[in-house]
């Protein structure tokens, strides 16, 4: 059988945990059977001294519960129904840790690399657990750890990856997700947009990059980023950011207080003029600047990159990040299970509708996106009338 799925991995921080719960409640809405596979080893429950005897005491009622049900459901720690996790099932960062004398970025890179090693015990543990679904296989989300050197350095993820799809004979979607954060630094944004292009490189799968948490980008204001929003979801042409590491803010559309201060100060204090003067005329603020350039131009070179906005707590944004995944991956061309009585012409026109409403989402552009995303989240608190505030001499 033929399955569908998930590949969530990006920087710590970035609320993959959070998508994953957001995500499984929101096909589950829809009508498709989701469940988690956990595996990210650091991911794990450690239980405070008081409530031990009573965890425990509740997860022996569980398991006892749970062994009496059809579908194998695990009962875990964490706040997604998961199908498998490594943390419980294989190997913890913790024990890694206590047992090897590793610190945190070693311990997960040799529980990573023990789960590449005992992959054939990991595969035969999907297998058992999935055939209580034979009928109708669940689609997966796989949450994988977010340290960098995993994806840049080893090749573990992407061996283990490798395996999974063709083994279990997986259509995979890649989802790096990013904190809409990077938005508001230049040079922050330049490391993310490299990294979401190494990870693509490195993984080899259809991907679809995320800004997420992008509810909060508001309470920075909009002054706050160099550019629209417009310009970070297209990512092209980023040696503009440049500009905005020197101070010099490249004429941007937007000068907050601190800008305007801050040249004010340059025109006229005559020492703080050519103090900066000597540090642009340094070979290091060269090089630095040359670096940046260049690694601006390989960005630019493979010609990769764009991002999704996304909120998860909005229904219609997630709506907008699945239709893409399900393109990507191939569920949309899925056809809904039927009895074998049908005729050849019902799955024909079916497999057109399908075709059709795919090629009707690829035709709304970028621009009802970014126009609902300023509107909800980036301008809400510049403009009362956005957020339900009403002024006194529009009352009447």
């Amino acid at each position: 059988m033929v399955l569908y799925g998930q590949v969530i991995v990006g920087p710590p921080g970035s609320g993959k945990t959070t998508y994953c719960n957001g995500m499984q409640q929101y096909l589950r809405l829809i009508g498709r059977e989701t469940l988690v596979v956990n595996l990210d080893p650091a991911n794990e429950y450690q239980p405070s001294s008081n409530d031990d005897d009573e965890s425990t005491n509740n997860e022996r009622q569980d398991t006892k519960d749970s062994s009496t049900d059809d579908a194998p459901q695990q009962q875990s720690h964490l706040p997604y129904d998961t199908l498998l996790d490594s943390s419980e099932d294989v190997i913890n960062l913790s024990s890694a840790m206590d047992q090897l004398n590793l610190g945190p970025n070693g311990g997960l890179v040799y529980c990573m690399e023990y789960m590449e090693h005992h992959l054939d015990e990991l595969l035969q543990l999907l297998r058992s657990r999935l055939t209580a679904y034979d009928p109708h296989p669940p689609y997966l989300l796989f949450d994988f750890p977010g340290q960098v050197e995993l994806y840049t350095h080893c090749t573990c993820v992407q061996v283990i990856l490798a395996r999974l799809v063709k083994e279990l004979d997986l259509r995979l979607c890649a989802v790096h997700l990013v904190d809409a954060h990077s938005c508001t630094d230049a040079a922050k944004f330049i490391s993310t947009a490299l990294l979401s292009t190494t990870t693509m490189l490195r993984l080899e799968l259809p991907a679809v990059n995320v800004l997420s948490k992008i509810d909060l980008i508001g309470q920075y204001g909009p002054e706050s980023m160099p550019f629209q929003l417009d310009f970070f979801m297209e990512c092209q042409e980023l040696n503009r950011l440049l500009p905005f590491m020197e101070g010099e803010g490249g004429g941007g559309q937007h000068r907050s207080e601190k800008e305007t201060e801050l040249q004010w100060r340059i025109e006229e204090d005559e020492e703080y003029r050519m103090a900066r003067e000597r540090t642009r005329n340094s070979t290091f603020y060269k090089r630095h600047q040359k670096l940046h350039l260049q690694l601006c131009e390989v960005i630019d070179d493979f010609s990769l990159l764009c991002y999704m906005p996304l909120n998860i707590n909005d229904a219609e944004s997630v709506g907008r990040v699945v239709a893409k995944i399900d393109k990507c991956n191939g569920y949309v061309f899925t056809s809904p299970t039927m009895d074998s009585s049908s005729n050849n012409d019902a799955t024909k026109s079916r497999a057109n509708d399908m075709f059709q409403c795919a090629m009707q989402a690829d035709s709304q552009g970028k621009f009802e996106q970014v126009a609902d995303v300023q509107e909800k989240y980036i301008y809400r608190e510049t403009i009362p009338e956005l957020h339900g505030d009403e002024i006194d001499g529009c009352k009447k």
